[in-house]
């Protein structure tokens, strides 16, 4: 369900099993992709600058455009790990916990 551009991100989805003190299983389901929380829970407007450059470069509807500042009105959340884990605990009998 993870949304596919380079496949980076869904590459790096990983589960842990573990049980618990009560001897309940545990599954912790993650990422160590920096940008797979951005993914899943979407941003806020937030400004956007050049880190080791004098202008950001990007292409607009073909055109190559130069800014020394962006400002992103951010991105929906495409919780494609919380719609993954709800289904699959649900088809399982399994209850779900966000933490």
């Amino acid at each position: 369900m993870a949304p596919v551009d380079t496949g980076r991100l869904r590459a790096s989805l990983r589960q842990e099993f573990r049980r618990t003190y009560t001897l309940r299983p545990m599954v912790t389901v993650g990422s160590d992709v920096e940008y797979a929380p951005w993914v899943n829970d979407g941003t806020g407007p937030h400004i956007i600058r050049p880190r080791r450059a004098q202008a950001l470069r990007f292409v607009v509807g073909g055109r190559v455009v130069y800014a020394k500042v962006v400002h992103h009105p951010g991105t929906h959340a495409r919780p494609f790990l919380d719609q993954a884990l709800r289904e699959t605990a649900a088809a399982r009998g399994y209850s779900f916990r966000q933490g």
